[in-house]
């Protein structure tokens, strides 16, 4: 899942997150030191609620290829066994599709690509993963908007770690 908003709130709104969700998966090559590229399919949500109440509340939602490229070390433990890991790295999004909902906005006002910095940690009890992290968006997720503005966003992925080699 994810909790996404925005750097900067647009003239006269307020923004706050609603909750996403993601699918996808990473392959993780080394042991105490690793690399960690990745790909999801994401859904990212959020409102944006303009400062006189009289105005209702817009709606957007976000879907897009994530792709991470990680490094992470085990702090405690090991690859192969449970482990305390940390890891970040930067991502890139390809924008898919856009629910306007009630703002008017479609995928033809996003940017195609929009790029972010990611920070986690997570924990592994034998084939078991739980990750969190913290997304800064470094690009503005708008083509044509005067303001710079950037997705920022909590994410937790949690799954099944395979063994391939």
């Amino acid at each position: 899942m994810n909790f996404t908003s925005l750097s900067n709130d647009p003239l006269s709104y307020e923004t706050t997150g609603r909750m996403g969700w993601q699918i996808g998966g990473t392959i993780a090559m080394g042991d105490q030191f690793y690399f960690e590229p990745g790909i999801f399919w994401e859904k990212n949500n959020w409102n944006l609620q303009n400062i006189n109440p009289s105005i209702p509340e817009f709606k957007n939602d976000m879907s897009a290829i994530k792709i991470p490229i990680f490094v992470g070390i085990n702090v405690i433990g090991d690859a192969d066994d449970s482990n305390f890991h940390i890891m970040g790295g930067p991502t890139m999004r390809i924008v898919t599709d856009v629910n306007p909902g009630t703002t008017g906005k479609t995928k033809d006002d996003f940017s195609d690509f929009i790029f972010g910095m990611d920070i986690g940690a997570g924990i592994s009890m034998g084939k078991i993963f739980i990750d969190a992290g913290y997304e800064w968006g470094l690009t503005n997720i708008y083509k044509d908007e005067t303001n710079d503005i950037r997705s920022r966003g909590f994410w937790l992925n949690a799954g099944f770690r395979l063994k391939f080699l």
